[in-house]
C-alpha cells in the first residue's frame, strides 16, 4: 500500500460504526498536505465494544503516566496512558499560558471521529497545583500546572464506549499511519477479550499499614487553628481553610489502580481520580467537590462547605442533617462558598443562577451542605479563564480569596502540591470538567501522604475541627487498605 489511494477498507466486524468513506477521505486530506502546513499529531476516535476504562489501564502496562476519571452517578468514566505531548507552565500566568499553549496544539492535530459526541477527539488530562509554583521535593514531578495529551483514551458516556487514538505525522508516510491505526484498534478491539488477574498478582487483605503520626501532631494542630482564629479576630480575613497532612507506610507496594477500584465502589457520588506521573509516583482521590464543568456555553459548579458525619440510624443520620442546617457556623461558612463564587462568575456570564437555600449532600461517611450552582458564559471567555477565577473556592482557601490564601502556608507548614486544587480535563472543542482535589492522597512507592482540611471562622472549636479531619482521612486509609498486591 503506497499511496493514499490504495487504502483497504476497515472491515466492519472489527469497527461496526466506522464511516468507511468519510475515514478514507480524512487520511486523503492528510496525505495532500504540504510540508510546511503538515499536522504533528493525528487523532482518532470511533465507538467500540463496552469494556470498563479502569480494567484497560490494569490491561495496560506499558505506560508509566496514566490517568483516570470516574464519575459512577454521572455516568462518565476516562481511562488513558501514555504522553505524545505535554502543556506545563508555572506562575501567576500559568492558567492563560495554559490556554494559549493548547490553542497552539489545536492547530497541529488533525482529528477524525466517527461519531458526533461532546468527548469525542482528543482531550487533555491533569491539572493544576494549589499555588502558583510548585516545588515541594514530594510534588516537582507534577509542576505547578501540566496537561497531557496522551497515546489512547477510552470513554464511557452513559451506554456509549468511545475509543480516541493518537499518533505522531511527523516524518512518517501516510500509509504506514494507517497501518499502525489498523493494528492499535485492533489491539484494543481484542483487549476485551484479555479480562484476566496477572498470575502473581493476588490481593492483600490483612492490614499492613503504619501510620507515622507523632503525638505532637494533634498539638501542632490545635496551634494552628488558634493561630487561624487569632488573625479572624484581627480582622485578615473572615474565613480561612487549613489542612494538614498524615503519612502512612505500607510493607507492599501500593497499586493506586486497586485503590481507584476500591474508592468508586464507596463513593459513587464523588469525582473518583488518578493521575500517575511515573511509575513510582500518582496522585489519588475521591472528591466530591466539582469545581466545574463546561459545555456548549453552560458552566456548572457547586458550593460545597459545612460538614458533619453520618449517623449510625437512619434516625440519628437525619437529626445530623438537622443540625448541620441550622447550624449557624456551618451556613456562614457555606455562604462565603457561594457569594465567591457568584462574585467571580458575573463579569464572565449572561447570568449566575442558584437556589437560595443550601441542601444536604450525603456522601458515604460525611454530610455536606450544597448548593448547585450554574451559569451562561459569555461568548470568547475561555475554560482556563474561568478555572482561575473560581480557584480556590471558599471551601479549600478562604474568604476574601487573598486576604486568606496569603496566610495558609504560614500557618500549615506544609506543602499542599495539587492538594484542593483543580484537577480533570478538557477538550479542543470547549467541553471540559475539573474537581477540586480533596479526600485525597499522594502515592511514592509503598508510601502515602493524606491530605484533610477544614475551614476555620471566628467561633471554630479546634478539638472538632481535628475530628472533623480523622473523619475526612477515613475514605483513603480504608482505600490504601485495598490497594496492594503481593508480589512475593
Amino acid at each position: 500500500m503506497g499511496t493514499a489511494q490504495n487504502f483497504e477498507i476497515i472491515p466492519t466486524d472489527y469497527i461496526e460504526t466506522l464511516d468507511n468513506s468519510a475515514f478514507t477521505s480524512f487520511l486523503h486530506s492528510i496525505a495532500r498536505e504540504k510540508n510546511g502546513k503538515k499536522s504533528k499529531f493525528v487523532s482518532v476516535t470511533l465507538p467500540i465494544a463496552g469494556i470498563d476504562p479502569l480494567a484497560a489501564l490494569e490491561l495496560y502496562p506499558d505506560s508509566s503516566e496514566k490517568f483516570y476519571w470516574d464519575h459512577p452517578e454521572n455516568s462518565i468514566s476516562i481511562s488513558a496512558a501514555g504522553n505524545m505531548a505535554e502543556l506545563k507552565a508555572t506562575g501567576s500566568s500559568r492558567f492563560s499560558e495554559i490556554s494559549e499553549k493548547s490553542a497552539e496544539i489545536k492547530k497541529k492535530i488533525a482529528a477524525y471521529t466517527a461519531i458526533s459526541h461532546s468527548m469525542a477527539g482528543p482531550l487533555f488530562l491533569g491539572g493544576y497545583s494549589f499555588t502558583d509554583h510548585n516545588i515541594g521535593k514530594l510534588w516537582n514531578r507534577f509542576g505547578a500546572s501540566r496537561f497531557v495529551l496522551p497515546e489512547w483514551m477510552l470513554i464511557r458516556s452513559g451506554n456509549l464506549h468511545l475509543l480516541t487514538l493518537i499518533f505522531e505525522r511527523e516524518g512518517r508516510e501516510v500509509h504506514e499511519l494507517y497501518q499502525e491505526i489498523i493494528e492499535k484498534i485492533t489491539h484494543f478491539i481484542k483487549l476485551a477479550g484479555d479480562l484476566s488477574p496477572g498470575e502473581n498478582e493476588t490481593a492483600q487483605h490483612e492490614d499492613i499499614l503504619c501510620t507515622l503520626q507523632q503525638p505532637e501532631d494533634k498539638q501542632r494542630w490545635l496551634n494552628n487553628v488558634e493561630k487561624a482564629r487569632d488573625l479572624i479576630v484581627q480582622k485578615k480575613f473572615e474565613k480561612i481553610v487549613i489542612a494538614r497532612s498524615i503519612e502512612v507506610e505500607s510493607r507492599h507496594r501500593l497499586q493506586p489502580t486497586l485503590m481507584s477500584h476500591k474508592l468508586r465502589q464507596q463513593f459513587p457520588g464523588c469525582y473518583n481520580f488518578l493521575i500517575q506521573v511515573d511509575e513510582d509516583t500518582s496522585f489519588i482521590g475521591a472528591t466530591p467537590e466539582r469545581l466545574a464543568s463546561f459545555k456548549n456555553g453552560m458552566l456548572l459548579t457547586e458550593g460545597l462547605a459545612g460538614s458533619i458525619s453520618r449517623g449510625k440510624s437512619a434516625l440519628e443520620d437525619a437529626a445530623l442533617a438537622n443540625s448541620l442546617m441550622k447550624s449557624d457556623k456551618d451556613r456562614s461558612e457555606h455562604q462565603y462558598v457561594v457569594h465567591a463564587i457568584d462574585s467571580s462568575l458575573q463579569p464572565f456570564s449572561y447570568r449566575v443562577e442558584h437556589p437560595k437555600q443550601p441542601r444536604v449532600k450525603k456522601l458515604q461517611n460525611v454530610q455536606h451542605l450544597f448548593t448547585p450552582i450554574s451559569a451562561s458564559i459569555k461568548d470568547g471567555v475561555q475554560i482556563h479563564e474561568l478555572i482561575e477565577k473560581l480557584h480556590p473556592t471558599p471551601a479549600v482557601g478562604g474568604f476574601p480569596k487573598i486576604q486568606s490564601t496569603r496566610h495558609i502556608q504560614q500557618i500549615e507548614q506544609i506543602e499542599r502540591g495539587w492538594y484542593s486544587a483543580p484537577i480533570g480535563w478538557f477538550n479542543l472543542n470547549g467541553c471540559g470538567e475539573f474537581a477540586v482535589a480533596i479526600r485525597s492522597a499522594l502515592l511514592h512507592k509503598n508510601r502515602a501522604w493524606l491530605y484533610a482540611g477544614c475551614g476555620i471562622v471566628e467561633d471554630s472549636d479546634p478539638e472538632t475541627e481535628w475530628n472533623e479531619t480523622l473523619i475526612k482521612f477515613r475514605p483513603m486509609l480504608d482505600a490504601l487498605n485495598h490497594s496492594r498486591f503481593n508480589h512475593e
